[in-house]
């Protein structure tokens, strides 16, 4: 064994260990450093990760400090051990100390590399010195041979060795190959590497030029490779035992020597096969430990590095024709995969570092390979290299979408379904693996390894759901979900779920997140009362949507809602009926709100209503009219070739708006831009009324019923100068909330006084109520302190009445650095209720940008910016977001509902009644069969059938059916030839049968006589309802001159449908 090399390696505490090498016998040896002891240990049961089962055999003390050791395949206790004053100590494991033998070395030297053959021989590497060969050869058969309980000591002084090779080198690692037994590789220490066939008389060697001479590892399974590595690099190569000469090498490798810089012999040079960190190699040792190959696979080596790192590289030979292959020639291997089989190494652990390790023998290729690994602390443990069918199961599950069958009810995130006949062969590794998680591989519990394997594999289809997801609750889902037949509804109740049963499981301190309207007035305490005032209106509206984004912790039968949400939303007709949509995403009250200005926006557009001076403000938003803005693509706005307007204009323009729409006479603040700030306050109001208030209040729960809407319709009062009906809404909602009594005192002392009253003059302590509700922080800010500008930034109330506030009690100046300041806040954060500032205009682009990259909701965006994309807005990303939704719909297979968006979304991009969206190019064409010409029935005309047909019919133009067949695409308009007709009953298909098969009682008759079919090879016609019956008799065609075996099965024993 070469596992350490030199006696100035840093050695490991615990020891080393070693699986036998013979795979007839499963036992392991525990090298004891520290007590220097040899334990044999005999494996009883189960060896899996964090499971293995051994007890002792035997032991022997007092070993000599050793710097190498080996293990003999063919005599089952002998160990050679080497040590630093250059002698071999033979000891026998399964005896006591008598048998014990040191094998004479002339001159002392460090004992490098020890190796065992299949046989009785005993190679030995020693350091280098001058006039002694460094390479000695034993045969220790005479060992053997000895009788039971005869000491060893009787051969002491006989045992020299019997071949000596390379004088005054150092040999640093030696193997014998096991398929030749008399054959073995060495490391000469500085030069390369060396292969001796210890029965050549002439003594010839095969010598590769290399610093990696270290560490040396054969291939088991495949006995041409073998590895090596250097004491100081990460690096490791695979060489290749039949590189002799160029002329026997294919020109695939002498190509990869050439060119890609692999050294001559070599079949695989890795430069970094471990993790090199300069913290952790700080001294000179080794960098790579050990190396070993896998017995039961070929190609498998593992590489442990000093830190404890074990990586499993799987490589194989890579792809040569075998024609073009010469006899015998080297081959190149690649790296399949690589695997780390523990990542603890990564991490400060040292008493759980891996310090040694080996492989174990398998009885069979079907087990997965495990190696047994001894840590810093001392204890064992069984690593096993992730299976080949690890992944089998995650690439059978169809975790990408579209995810088929979910409309019946199909099973989501599951493995594929195969017939029975496929199952066994598609789903056997998988089952083949499960078998042996539980079943002993070793000792008397052990079962045959053969009835295992045929038993899984004959195992029946399951019918369950064999994939459980461990992260997510076993509690159930709540009524409001499963009684639910609504998306919006649904929606609801997982928000509620998530709240009651995911986020109390959680060990972190993430804020409630909300769930419906009625959840959201009343968590709003519990939110506030963790910080030192109200979330803002926006940071609701986003831990709403984040609480359904992580499907963590949700059962699978919610995970399709959550996954699928655009897609049953679609389903329900989201689309452009602004009413329709607000009932549903009725489980999100800010696109609902969204949904009613957009509604609101509509009206007022309709009729032309927001057209005037030959200027179009259909759709635009509050900074729009107060900066007077027309968007980056003003033109499309200007009617009948107007001007850009000037300040005057854009004043006339508002005026005449305001008139035609009725708005009450501005009675604000003072201002220059009065019929600016009129036109303003009416986009803050589009979509809401006092109606709509009470029926959301109608419709909730009683027990979600608290005191927001009264304290919001108050609010509302107040902003717009009504005390009086302020006050009313208080006094009337005393009596149910009697906590507001003090409150509709308290504003009603202020409507009796000075309104100007300040803090001083009258002290009311908000900070109850900044904690309650964020409409009664506003009531009793204003009562408090009279300033309207702090409910103007106070961001828990919807950004909609805060403009509304601050277009009635800002001035000029202020109110323009508000409005910029807010509207910068909204495209920075994708606020959505920004769409009052913006409109539908080119800044409801961006603040939707940032909306989809946060919450994936391109559904929304879309339909909302095509209203008025392409109409007036000319902008990249709603077309490329267009297309993504288009397409989303057609891998779903929502074919419908794919084109009555593009159906609808044209409609609305009319512009003078000319769609600005370009119409999808035909996707289907008649082609005839006798001509090859296309036909579309949408352009045949009254001459084209006319023409066609004259110089069809060569004179028989005047025919009125030949027009009548044209039209109605049974005819082609460029030859004239019809449909043909059905060999059968010899009519036209296409046409009204004389036998009125629509009239049968029979539902399959009548559905299969609208059908034609045909045949592939020749081409003779039937009515599907005609072929049917025709076939069932006979194989032929009904045609008397033709041939063709239409019906011909090659397998008749097959259900042919």
């Amino acid at each position: 064994m070469s596992q350490y090399t030199s006696s100035k390696m840093d050695r490991p505490e615990p020891g080393l260990i070693k699986w036998s090498p013979n795979p007839d016998y499963d036992t392991f040896l525990h090298v004891n450093l520290q007590h220097r002891v040899v334990q044999l240990y005999e494996p009883t049961g189960l060896a899996q990760p964090g499971s293995f089962d051994f007890e002792k055999s035997s032991k022997y003390d007092e070993i000599p400090p050793l710097t190498t050791y080996d293990w003999s395949p063919a005599h089952r206790g002998l160990v050679a051990i080497g040590t630093a004053t250059g002698s071999v100590d033979l000891i026998n494991l399964h005896s006591d100390s008598s048998s014990h033998l040191e094998l004479p070395i002339r001159i002392t030297r460090t004992c490098q590399a020890v190796a065992f053959n299949t046989g009785a021989l005993l190679a030995v590497g020693l350091e280098r010195v001058r006039n002694d060969q460094c390479l000695k050869i034993f045969d220790v058969g005479r060992l053997t041979a000895l009788e039971s309980g005869v000491s060893w000591s009787s051969l002491e002084g006989s045992m020299g060795p019997t071949i000596g090779l390379e004088a005054s080198i150092s040999i640093s690692s030696t193997k014998f190959f096991e398929d030749s037994p008399q054959v073995l590789v060495a490391g000469i220490k500085n030069q390369g590497i060396r292969i001796y066939d210890l029965r050549d008389p002439h003594g010839a060697v095969i010598n590769y030029q290399t610093k990696c001479n270290n560490n040396l590892a054969i291939d088991y399974a495949d006995q041409n490779y073998f590895a090596s590595s250097s004491l100081d690099k990460p690096g490791l190569v695979i060489w290749d035992r039949r590189a002799t000469s160029r002329p026997s090498s294919s020109r695939f490798y002498l190509d990869a020597v050439d060119t890609d810089d692999l050294p001559w012999g070599a079949a695989l040079n890795i430069d970094k096969a471990i993790d090199v960190k300069d913290a952790n190699f700080q001294d000179r040792g080794s960098l790579i430990r050990s190396l070993r190959f896998c017995r039961d696979r070929s190609g498998l080596i593992a590489v442990l590095s000093r830190t404890g790192q074990l990586k499993v590289l799987d490589t194989r030979k890579e792809y040569i024709p075998a024609e073009v292959l010469p006899k015998d020639s080297p081959e190149v291997l690649e790296v399949r995969r690589s695997y780390e089989l523990d990542m603890s190494y990564a991490k400060d652990r040292k008493d759980d570092k891996i310090v040694s390790f080996d492989w174990l023998n398998l009885d069979s290729p079907a087990l997965t390979p495990r190696a047994i690994v001894l840590r810093a602390n001392g204890a064992f443990d069984i690593l096993e290299k992730p299976s080949y069918t690890s992944e089998h199961l995650y690439k059978m599950i169809p975790w990408r979408a579209p995810h088929r069958g979910l409309e019946v009810g199909g099973k989501y995130h599951s493995p594929m379904q195969f017939e029975a006949t496929q199952y066994h062969e598609m789903m056997g590794p998988l089952n083949v693996d499960e078998a042996f998680i539980d079943k002993a591989l070793f000792g008397s519990r052990k079962e045959p390894v053969n009835a295992i394997v045929q038993q899984a594999l004959l195992s029946p289809v399951p019918t369950t759901d064999p994939i459980c997801d461990l992260e997510a609750s076993t509690e159930g889902l709540p009524e409001l979900y499963t009684n639910a037949s609504k998306t919006a509804d649904k929606l609801r109740g997982l928000r509620k779920y998530s709240k009651d049963v995911l986020e109390p499981s959680k060990q972190h301190n993430d804020k409630p997140r909300q769930s419906s309207i009625g959840d959201l007035e009343r968590s709003l305490t519990d939110l506030s009362m963790k910080g030192n005032g109200l979330p803002s209106n926006r940071e609701l509206h986003e831990r709403l949507l984040l609480s359904t984004m992580d499907t963590k912790g949700f059962p699978k039968e919610a995970q399709v809602v959550i996954d699928h949400t655009m897609l049953l939303r679609s389903r329900e007709k989201y689309l452009f009926d602004y009413v329709a949509n607000r009932d549903i995403i009725g489980d999100d009250p800010w696109l609902r709100d969204l949904w009613d200005w957009i509604a609101g926006a509509d009206e007022a557009a309709s009729d032309m209503g927001m057209v005037a001076q030959g200027i179009d403000l259909s759709y635009t938003g509050v900074c729009n009219i107060w900066m007077g803005d027309l968007g980056l693509n003003s033109a499309v706005r200007l009617i009948d070739g107007t001007k850009l307007p000037d300040a005057a204009a854009w004043e006339r323009c508002l005026q005449e708006i305001n008139r035609k729409s009725r708005q009450p006479q501005y009675d604000g603040a003072d201002t220059q831009k009065s019929a600016h700030r009129q036109a303003a306050l009416r986009i803050c109001g589009w979509g809401r009324s006092p109606d709509s208030y009470f029926s959301d209040y109608a419709n909730m729960l009683p027990s979600e019923r608290n005191s927001s809407w009264y304290t919001m319709a108050t609010a509302h009062a107040l902003f717009e100068g009504d005390f009086d009906r302020a006050v009313q809404i208080l006094k009337g909602a005393s009596t149910e909330y009697p906590e507001l009594l003090f409150v509709s005192l308290a504003l009603q002392l202020k409507s009796q006084g000075d309104k100007n009253l300040g803090r001083e003059e009258l002290d009311f302590d908000d900070a109850v109520a900044s904690k309650t509700d964020p409409y009664l922080r506003a009531i009793s800010s204003h009562i408090a302190t009279n300033n309207w500008e702090n409910i103007a930034n106070q961001e828990s109330l919807p950004l909609r009445e805060r403009t509304f506030v601050a277009l009635r009690y800002f001035n000029d100046t202020k109110l323009t650095q508000w409005l910029d300041k807010e509207l910068k806040k909204a495209i920075e954060t994708g606020d959505i209720e920004g769409i009052v500032l913006t409109g539908i205009t080119d800044k409801l682009v961006d603040i939707f940008a940032k909306y989809i990259e946060k919450f994936n909701d391109v559904q929304t965006a879309t339909l909302v910016l095509s209203i008025c994309s392409p109409r007036y807005i000319n902008d990249y990303r709603c077309k490329t977001w267009r297309n993504a939704y288009r397409a989303y719909l057609q891998r779903y297979k929502a074919f419908l509902q794919r084109t009555k968006f593009e159906v609808e979304s044209t409609k609305k991009s009319k512009r003078a009644g000319v769609p600005t969206i370009t119409p999808p190019s035909r996707q289907i064409a008649l082609r005839c069969v006798y001509c090859d010409a296309e036909y579309e029935l949408s352009k045949a005309g009254g001459t084209g059938p006319a023409s066609s047909s004259k110089g069809a019919a060569g004179g028989h133009a005047g025919n009125p059916l030949t027009a009548t067949n044209i039209n109605a695409g049974v005819s082609c308009p460029n030859c004239g030839r019809h449909l043909p007709r059905c060999v059968v009953c010899l009519e036209v298909v296409g046409v009204p049968r004389s036998d009125k098969p629509e009239a049968a009682s029979d539902p399959q008759v009548r559905v299969a006589a609208r059908f034609p079919t045909f045949c592939l090879k020749c081409e003779h016609v039937l009515h599907l309802d005609h072929a049917r019956l025709w076939f069932a008799r006979h194989v032929e065609c009904p045609v008397p001159e033709c041939r063709c075996r239409c019906n011909f099965r090659a397998n008749p024993e097959l259900n042919y449908h």
